[in-house]
């Protein structure tokens, strides 16, 4: 398993950032542009609710990707939120997401992803990794967070 995490500060209350991630359109608002997404399932908000996606980073590649909600803890109180989703079906060997919102103050907090994953394939999957994969992961965090800070500070 590879790991990658970042961090980033948002001039907003970690319940106003925890509140974004859980609707469903955001994602699409988040999402670089030279990759299309098609939410083909959203389910209500929750521990356990599923999202199935159709995503195509490539013009003629296309994957649906069903992942599952299995940690689901809104910030409360001056107290750290948590999302996490798990990859159920999709185009990696293994897939797991933390969101952590960790408050700084009644107005501002630190969003930190932490992205845990394993490609298929092996040896091949490791050679992807780090030719192209890793890279893509860090550049769409990137997008992500810095998206996630403009529209909520604006």
């Amino acid at each position: 398993m590879h790991t990658y995490t970042t961090s980033i500060h948002i001039a907003a209350p970690a319940e106003r950032v925890f509140a974004f991630h859980t609707e469903p359109a955001n994602l699409l608002r988040i999402t670089p542009e030279k990759v299309t997404v098609e939410i083909l399932r959203f389910d209500e908000a929750g521990e356990g609710a599923m999202v199935e996606l159709r995503v195509r980073p490539l013009p003629l590649v296309s994957t649906r990707w069903l992942m599952r909600f299995d940690v689901f803890e809104p910030p409360a109180d001056g107290k750290p939120g948590r999302l996490q989703d798990t990859q159920q079906r999709g185009p990696f060997r293994a897939w797991r997401q933390l969101r952590e919102f960790l408050p700084e103050g009644e107005n501002a907090c630190v969003l930190r992803d932490t992205v845990e994953y394993a490609l298929p394939f092996g040896a091949l999957g490791r050679l992807l990794d780090r030719l192209v994969v890793r890279r893509e992961i860090r550049k769409m965090f990137a997008h992500r967070q810095a998206t996630i800070k403009r529209l909520l500070e604006a």
